[in-house]
Order: structure tokens, then C-alpha cells, then sequence
């Protein structure tokens, strides 16, 4: 991936994408498959905003059956198959463990009711995928074995405890830019540190969006049939030097990176003070999270999750000093977790008819960017008068693995192939540097809720930063003696051959 704003509007493209997280992406590389022309602006870095902030969990639903809300949990599952098939290196299977006390509705019993339901309904979970990405049948286990597990629980009124597996990417950010690459590969075209400042008009409808370059200060006008806003909650264009007002109330999500749990490789669950936390392993360490406040008000003492977390999991011995990483993002939701948005994510047209040519996905986590991706990029072919079929989404991104070698040749890769123009993309969402991450390739961790199978822990990626620093002059591509691109990938969509829908699908 090279970045050259001057490419960008040297044409007119089919489609011109919004924001650069990872339903940006995803978008981006959906409609190159299908053989439309997409450029894509972020104003930061790629993944630099909520795509990064979370447990690293990817859901199969199971928080859906409390509602009764069964399409959004089958939807769920079949998303996170289609992730464990198509980025096998980022993503695996992850258990779960959280202890039942009485015989209320956190009891043994109640809990194996509900996950012997939603292993029914998520029967078909497995099909397609390899032994080692399967997703196993939950099960409860006596207050002996929960003990065994998770020594130092609470043993009075401990019943037992229930087990199933999700799923967890080590690394967003790496996903994110895998997407990317293989937008870019397909002939599309992206750049960071680009923020788009206004909408192009023409005749009435958008025709595109004017860019600011955040590192030089230049504006470009990258003109478009369609525009897609993958922008998270935030309006598609911004003035510069004022803060953009959200779509929607918003909460502000946190999880805190506390020291290592050792000898840890699930989850566990617990509540404290009516609140439903986790700690999560990841690469060595663990992440708590996740809370939830009103996004307008003033943020709280990020460390106040951290004594909740504490609170929930006495045995872990979490203290405030321990704190090594504050993850924070904002998801559509008002007032707390109770409040959280939970409608399925979507692709519509702005509200009231206006702007006839834009449009907006709406979506708040990973395991949903593909479907809302595809969602989106049917509309605006419909729109276009270009209808394609949906890709083959068993077919992922090559590039969704870790970059792994000598840290030389791996900042070497992130800055000629990964446009890392500044040390935060470099550092925080590129080489694994700034997340003290204790990451060591071809290690491996045995998991002892499935028989010891055995799981590669692999690199991962978490930060954020303050103002853009460049490191390099901007790489761009050399262009043909007529003007347009030397390379022949970045010829217009319609010389590029769609996508196969015809070929094996996920379930």
C-alpha cells in the first residue's frame, strides 16, 4: 500500500469510503472484489479509533439470548465462523469460564439451560472449518472443577460453573490492515492521515468529498459516484480545528490492561456491585473490562474499573499499580451497559432523503464489519446500476497475520508496504512496540477446557497517541507517461474482473 493524494483525485471512482477503522475496510474490500473502483480516506491511522479498543473478543451472540433476540445470535455465530475461516493467524478460539451460584437465574441450572439453547441454535457453527478453529459444545462443570479451574473463587453458594468458547483476534489492527491490503491488491486505493473536510455537490447530489492532508496541511478533491461513511459515530465531514458533533448518544467503553495472569489461557467472568466484568488473556497478559459512561460528560478515573475489577476477581490480586494499558472508545449506547445499542448493524440511506449519493453503515463491533461491508456495498451497486453478488467471504485477506521477523525488517515492511507515516502508526499499530505486549512467536499454550489441544499465540497490536510526527516522505507510485496509473491493479473497475460468488461460502 502506497499513500498518494494526488492519485486519489486524479479520477473518479466508484465508490469513496469514510473512515479507515475496520468497517471501512471491510467495506473497501468488499466493493474491490466486486470489481468497483474505491478509495478510502482515514483522518488518522487506520484502526487508530474504537477498532482497537476492546477485549479482543469476538463475539458468537450468546449475550443476545438474554433478549430472545435469536437472528442477531445466529448472525453473530455465523460471523465469527466466517472470522475463525478466513484469518486463522489473528483469530482462535478462546473459552470462557463464569462460576454459578444458588439456583436462581446465575445458577448451574439456568446457565446450562441457556447454553445447551444456544448450542442448538448455533448447531451449524462448525461447519467448513478445520478441527483446531471449531467452536466445542458448552458444558457446566461441579463446584469441584470450577474451584480447580479458577482456584480462589468464593466458594460459598458456588454451584458450579459454565464453560464455552468464542472466539479472540490478537490483533485488530492487523485484521484491519488486511483488509486493506487486499482492498489495495484488487485495485482500490487508501490513505491515512486524510480527513475528509467537506462533500463535494454536482447537479444536487454528492459527488465526492474534499480531503484534507493532516501531515501537510493540502487538500485534494477525490470525486465519487458514491460516498460511504465508515466514520463510526461521527458526521462524514468535519471542519478543520473544530470537534465534530456524534450521530447518536454515545457511551464511552474502557477495559484496562492490569499485570499478568500466569498460567491463565480462558476468560473469566464475575460480577461486582451489579456489574458484569471479564478478564481476558491476551498475549501473555490479561485485559479487564469492559465499562461503560456517557460519553458527553467528563471521563471517570480510568483506574476506577480497574478497583471494580478487584472487586469482581479477589483471587487475581489486580491492583491499581499494576496497570500497564487504558483501552477507550465510544459505541452507540446511552447511560451505562444496560443501555448499550444492541439493534442488528445495518447500511441505509441518510435519514430524510438527504444527500442522494452517500450513504452510512451503522455497527459497533468486529464480528460484524464483513456482513455490514457486504450490506453496504449492495446498496451502493444497486444505486450504481452495477448489482454484483455478494464475494466469497471464505476467501480472506491473505495478509491477515502478523508481521514477524527482525524488528528492522519489520519496520522496514510497515513503512514501505503499510504506510506508516508516523511513529504512533508505527510503534502502536504496525510492530507491536508500544502495548508491552510480551509476544513470542511459536510459543504454544495448552488450554485445559478442551483437552489439551494446543493454541499458537501469535503478535498483537493496541494504542493511541497524540498529533501525527511523519517519518518518511510519503511514498507514492511512479505514474505512466499519460497521466494515469503505471500500475495496472489501479485501472478502472470495470477492467477488473468480480469477484467469485459461485465458490464455498462460511455457514
Amino acid at each position: 500500500m502506497k499513500r498518494d493524494l494526488a492519485e486519489l483525485a486524479a479520477r473518479e471512482w466508484d465508490v469513496a469510503v469514510v473512515g479507515g477503522g475496520i468497517y471501512g475496510a471491510a467495506v473497501a474490500w468488499d466493493a474491490a472484489q466486486r470489481g468497483l473502483s474505491v478509495a478510502l480516506v482515514e483522518r488518522e491511522d487506520f484502526g487508530a479509533g474504537a477498532s482497537w479498543n476492546s477485549l479482543k473478543t469476538i463475539h458468537g451472540g450468546m449475550r443476545y439470548l438474554q433478549k430472545l433476540d435469536l437472528g442477531r445470535l445466529r448472525q453473530s455465530a455465523r460471523e465469527r465462523s466466517t472470522l475463525l475461516a478466513i484469518a486463522p493467524e489473528i483469530v482462535r478460539p478462546l473459552p470462557f469460564v463464569v462460576p454459578a451460584y444458588g439456583h436462581g437465574p446465575t445458577g448451574r441450572e439456568a446457565l446450562a439451560l441457556g447454553l445447551l439453547l444456544n448450542d442448538w441454535l448455533t448447531r451449524d457453527r462448525n461447519r467448513g472449518l478445520s478441527s483446531d478453529r471449531r467452536i466445542p459444545a458448552a458444558r457446566t462443570v461441579p463446584p469441584a472443577e470450577a474451584l480447580r479451574l479458577v482456584p480462589g473463587l468464593e466458594r460459598r453458594g458456588l454451584t458450579g460453573a459454565a464453560l464455552w468458547h468464542d472466539a479472540q483476534a490478537s490483533s485488530t489492527e492487523r485484521l484491519t490492515l488486511a483488509f486493506l491490503h487486499a482492498a489495495d491488491g484488487a485495485g482500490g486505493l487508501a490513505a491515512n492521515h486524510a480527513e475528509a473536510v467537506a462533500l463535494l455537490r454536482a447537479g444536487g447530489r454528492i459527488a465526492g468529498v474534499a480531503v484534507r492532508d493532516t501531515l501537510d496541511g493540502g487538500t485534494h478533491e477525490v470525486r465519487a459516484r458514491m460516498v460511504v461513511n465508515a466514520a463510526g459515530p461521527w458526521p462524514t465531514t468535519s471542519s478543520p480545528g473544530r470537534a465534530a458533533a456524534p450521530r447518536a448518544p454515545l457511551l464511552r467503553a474502557r477495559n484496562v490492561r492490569p499485570a499478568p495472569a500466569p498460567g491463565r489461557s480462558f476468560a473469566v467472568g464475575g460480577r461486582s456491585e451489579g456489574r458484569f466484568l471479564f478478564l481476558v488473556p491476551w498475549e501473555g497478559r490479561t485485559i479487564a473490562g469492559t465499562s461503560y459512561e456517557p460519553a458527553e460528560g467528563p471521563p471517570s478515573d480510568p483506574m476506577a474499573l480497574l478497583d471494580a475489577a478487584a472487586r469482581a476477581f479477589p483471587w487475581a490480586g489486580i491492583e491499581r499499580r499494576d496497570a500497564t494499558l487504558v483501552h477507550e472508545g465510544l459505541v452507540p449506547g446511552q447511560g451505562s451497559a444496560s443501555g448499550l445499542s444492541t439493534r442488528p448493524p445495518s447500511a441505509r440511506p441518510r435519514g430524510g432523503g438527504r444527500a442522494p449519493g452517500t450513504r452510512e453503515r451503522a455497527g459497533r463491533e468486529v464480528h460484524d464489519a464483513r456482513l455490514v461491508a457486504e450490506r453496504a456495498v449492495n446498496l451502493v451497486a444497486r444505486r450504481l446500476g452495477r448489482p454484483t453478488p455478494a464475494c466469497d467471504g471464505g476467501h480472506g485477506p491473505p495478509r491477515a497475520r502478523p508481521l514477524t521477523g527482525p524488528l528492522e525488517s519489520r519496520a522496514r515492511e510497515a513503512v514501505r508496504d503499510e504506510m506508516a507515516l508516523t511513529l504512533a502508526d508505527a510503534v502502536l499499530r504496525r510492530l507491536d512496540l508500544g502495548t508491552a505486549a510480551r509476544r513470542r512467536p511459536g510459543t504454544w499454550r495448552r488450554d485445559p477446557l478442551d483437552g489439551g489441544r494446543a493454541r499458537l499465540g501469535r503478535g498483537a497490536g493496541a494504542g493511541r497517541a497524540g498529533g501525527p510526527r511523519r517519518l518518511l516522505p510519503p511514498l507514492t507510485r511512479k505514474r505512466a507517461p499519460d497521466g494515469g496509473p503505471a500500475n495496472p491493479a489501479r485501472m478502472p473497475a470495470q477492467r477488473l474482473p468480480a469477484c467469485n460468488p459461485g465458490g464455498p461460502r462460511p455457514p
